[in-house]
This record gives structure tokens, sequence and C-alpha cells, in this order.
């Protein structure tokens, strides 16, 4: 598809899920025009971007045309090919196209266990790990160096609660999985927290504050993000801090989301990074006058930096998960639905045809005055949204991705 009517600079995003959706609705705000490479061509950002390739991300050829018609790639996921990045980064060294963050970065932190090892490297703290090779129980555990309960962790395709469980007993260590992983202590209790960092051209980092997240039990996937997050002000400057610190570490602009273990009321410890816009970002797009997806699209195309300016006290992000009640008023195209009310709540649904358990169909963002009452109208319109309810939610306006 070809939507483009400009001749403008453009921005390649190799990924078409709802990130990738973001980007495109950013970089257009900027006069940008966006290329995106996606498999599926129903995927959210081939509904919106100027231009898009429906192939494989393991599809060299399709590759090469993204780099013969962008001047800057980016990506929406981790998870691509070793041979495209091998691709992307000889074009970058003979000077036909900008890769950022670079290949080099992406290899860094899509697989866990390499990320998990700069971590150590960098002296940047994180909870202590065993590699498992084959399935093989380490045997710190058999002399019991190490005492239940563990998280196991898959080194490739975890995210959104996949490639992650946890070992609670004797019996649970039965269902080790032989996949390339490692295992962590198992906090308890414990609190996760999100810094989004952006990254420009030039080294400089902003951050915005740290947001609280609250889980889903049914799939480990995230059910609430909260901006500010609920920390004291001196753990919050320092989770701050340590985003701060392990994105400049780092040579490569783009906007980074550090994920991070709070146990107590001092012991903070980096738990992954993600080097993409993030769902723990997503309440940016109503709470800050400039969202993750814009301060992404301007680092990577070399455009100032915008600062970190909140447009409401308090913000609350539900995702919307694909499970009874919600697949009756899932729109098979991109949509947003703003809302009406004391507590104003926006309603971004991705334009997903088809669902499963857990799968994230879109999400909702309820900005305001009070904590407490913006909460409320978040789990309220959710409420609605499982009872199949669209109509009487009193939108201010409606608008598709296209």
């Amino acid at each position: 598809m070809d939507n483009s009517t400009t001749n403008t600079a453009c921005l390649g995003i190799l990924g078409g899920g709802q990130l990738g959706l973001f980007l495109c609705q950013a970089a257009a705000r900027l006069n940008i025009q966006t290329m995106v490479l996606e498999p599926n061509p129903k995927g959210s950002a081939v509904q919106a971007a100027d231009r898009a390739i429906v192939a494989s991300l393991d599809d060299l050829e399709a590759i090469q045309q993204l780099i013969d018609n962008c001047d800057v790639i980016t990506f929406e996921l981790e998870a691509i090919p070793d041979e495209s990045l091998e691709l992307l980064t000889a074009a970058e060294h003979r000077g036909d196209v900008h890769v950022r963050p670079g290949a080099e970065t992406l290899a860094l932190f899509k697989d866990k266990g390499v990320q998990k090892d700069w971590l150590s490297r960098e002296k940047l703290p994180t909870l202590p790990y065993l590699p498992v090779e084959n399935g093989i129980l380490p045997r710190e555990l058999i002399t019991g160096e190490w005492s239940l309960p563990v998280v196991q962790k898959a080194h490739r395709g975890g995210y959104d609660g996949k490639g992650v469980q946890l070992l609670r007993t004797e019996v649970d260590l039965e269902n080790l999985w032989s996949v390339p992983s490692y295992l962590e202590p198992a906090l308890q209790p414990c609190r996760e927290i999100g810094v989004v960092v952006v990254r420009d051209l030039q080294g400089r980092l902003l951050a915005y504050p740290p947001v609280s997240m609250a889980f889903d039990d049914r799939y480990n996937a995230v059910h609430s993000v909260t901006s500010p997050g609920q920390l004291s002000p001196g753990l919050a400057e320092e989770a701050r801090k340590l985003a701060l610190q392990a994105i400049g570490k780092l040579g490569s602009p783009g906007v980074y989301a550090v994920e991070l273990f709070v146990a107590g009321e001092s012991a903070v410890t980096i738990n992954e990074i993600s080097p993409r816009v993030h769902n723990s970002g997503h309440l940016t797009m109503e709470g800050f006058e400039h969202s993750q997806f814009e301060q992404h699209v301007r680092a990577v195309m070399g455009l100032p930096l915008a600062e970190i300016s909140p447009l409401t006290p308090f913000a609350v992000m539900l995702n919307l998960l694909y499970e009874d009640g919600l697949e009756s008023v899932c729109p098979d195209q991109p949509r947003e639905l703003h809302l009406n009310g004391a507590t104003p709540v926006s309603v971004h649904w991705y334009g997903k045809s088809t669902g499963q358990a857990g799968r994230k169909m879109g999400h909702l963002t309820a900005v305001g005055n009070d904590r407490e009452q913006v909460t409320l109208a978040a789990e309220q319109t959710l409420a609605m949204l499982r009872q199949g309810q669209q109509t009487g939610l009193e939108p201010v306006h409606e608008e598709t991705g296209s």
C-alpha cells in the first residue's frame, strides 16, 4: 500500500503492531513519512503507515527494500532475526541508511541472557542468576546454595508474560524448560516499576517519571501502569538515576524502557531493558505534552528532544486483554475513543482482527487531579467494556487509525 503524498524524510519501522501504529501517527505529526515491514497484511501499523511491505522479518529482499527507501530504520520489537540485523549492520557501515538504535544494541538486548551478562559486566545492580543449559538443574539448587522459589526466564521470545515461569516447589522443578535460559530468585514481596528514558544523537538523556506496574496473575502480563508511581521521593529519584545511568552506557539514540524491581524501600535492581517504545509508556500519550512515540521519532531522526512536560497530575493506563466480554467490542481497525466525564478517559483499540487469551487488543488511559478518582474511572470504563458496552460512554470524538 502507498499513502505517501509528499517528498519528506522517511522512517522505516521493522514490525507493524500497535507500537508501530503509534510511531506512524507521531511521525505524521512531525511531517515524516513512514514505511513499515510487517508479515501481517492487517497489522495495526500497516493501516497507518505511508507505505507498507508485507513480508517476513527474515525476508532479506524486503529488508533491502526498506533500506533502499528509508533514511532511518528503527524497531518496534526485539525479535529481529540475526540475518536481518547483519544486513542492516552492513548497510549502515556502507552509509546506505541509519539504523537507530543500532543493530548491535538490539542484538545486545533481544537475548535476555546476553543482556543479563552485560548488566553484570557494567556493574549495574541486577538480581543474581544461574544459567540453565539443556534443561539441567543448576548445581546450586541441588546443593541448597540457592533456595526456592525461583523464576526461570528464557533468553529469547519472552514478552507479555511469555518465556517466564515461577518455580515454587521441588515438583515445579521437574517442569524446568530445556531452552536456553537462566534462573533468578523470586523476590517476595516485590514491586515492579518502570522508567522510560530517551537518548538523542548527541547523548542527551531525558527520563519520564517512574511508574508503578501491577500485573494480571492469569497471564503474568501488565494490568495497570500508574504515573507518577506510588513511590517515596527518594526511591523515585534512585530509580530515575539508575535508569539514566544504564542508558548512558549505550551509544544509540531512541527510547528505552528500564524495568526495575523494588524490594523493601531502598533496594532497586534492573529487571530488564527494552530498546524501544514500551507498554509502560503508553500513558505518555494523554499524560504528557510529548509522548514516548514522538520522542522516539525525534531521537532517531536527529530532531531536538522535547521537554518532559506532564499535562495532568495523575495518569492510569489499563491494558485491554482479550477475554470473554471484550471480543464483542474489539474493532477490526485501529480506533480511538475519547470519553467525556469528570475524569477523561481515552480508549485505544489496536485493530487486531483475532484474539486469544491474554493478547493485548488495546489500552485505555484515565487522567485527572486525584489518584483514586483516576484509578476508579479507568476501572469503571474497563468494566463497561467487559459488559460489551461501547455506546453510553459519551464519546467526545472518535478517530480511526487510517
